[in-house]
C-alpha cells in the first residue's frame, strides 16, 4: 500500500513540478522558490484530501498548480524588489520647480472690500462683531429681519462670485 502512495507522489513530482517551476519562472521567481512553493502546495493538497475538503472533479495536478500559483504570488508580493537607500536616492531627483514659491493669494478681506462698503460693514457686524440679525436690521435701517438676512446673503454671494472668478483666472494663468 505504501508503494502505491510513493508511486503516486513520484508521478506527481515528475509531471507537476516542471509545470509549477515554469509558472514560477514566468512570474519572476527562481527554481528554489518553485520547489518551496510546490512542496507547500502538495502539503496543502494532502491536508485537504485527508479532511475530505477537495472540490469534486478537480485533478490533483490542477489543484496543486493553482495553489502553487497563489502561494507564488503571495511570496513575490512579500519579497518584492529590494533597493538600498543609496541606490534609491541616486535614481530619484527633485524637480527644479518643486521649490518654486506658491502664487500669492489675494486676502479674503480684499474680496469683501470690493463687494462694497455697506457689505463690508454688514458682514463685519454679523461675523466679526457677532451682532444678531435683529440688531443689524435696526442698525442698518432695514424694514424687516428678513431684509437684513437677504442683504447679508447677497453680500456673501458677491464675495463668492469674485472668489470663483479669481480662482478661474488663476487656473488659466
Amino acid at each position: 500500500m505504501r508503494t502505491q502512495e510513493d508511486q503516486w507522489l513520484e508521478n506527481l513530482y515528475r509531471h507537476t513540478l516542471p509545470r509549477v517551476a515554469a509558472m514560477v519562472y514566468r512570474m519572476g521567481g527562481h527554481l528554489e522558490m518553485a520547489k518551496d512553493v510546490f512542496q507547500d502546495a502538495v502539503i496543502i493538497y494532502l491536508e485537504k484530501q485527508q479532511a475530505q475538503k477537495l472540490p469534486p472533479g478537480v485533478s490533483a495536478e490542477a489543484y496543486i498548480t493553482g495553489i502553487a500559483r497563489i502561494l507564488c504570488i503571495r511570496q513575490l508580493k512579500k519579497s518584492g524588489p529590494e533597493l538600498s537607500l543609496d541606490e534609491m536616492t541616486e535614481n530619484i531627483g527633485v524637480p527644479s520647480d518643486y521649490y518654486a514659491p506658491p502664487p500669492v493669494a489675494r486676502p479674503v478681506l480684499d474680496y469683501i472690500r470690493s463687494a462694497g462698503k455697506r457689505c463690508l460693514q454688514l458682514l463685519q457686524a454679523f461675523y466679526y462683531d457677532q451682532h444678531s440679525l435683529s440688531d443689524i436690521a435696526a442698525g442698518f435701517n432695514f424694514k424687516t429681519l428678513h431684509s437684513a438676512s437677504v442683504q447679508k446673503y447677497k453680500c456673501l454671494e458677491k464675495v463668492r462670485e469674485q472668489l470663483k472668478q479669481s480662482d478661474y483666472a488663476e487656473t488659466l494663468s
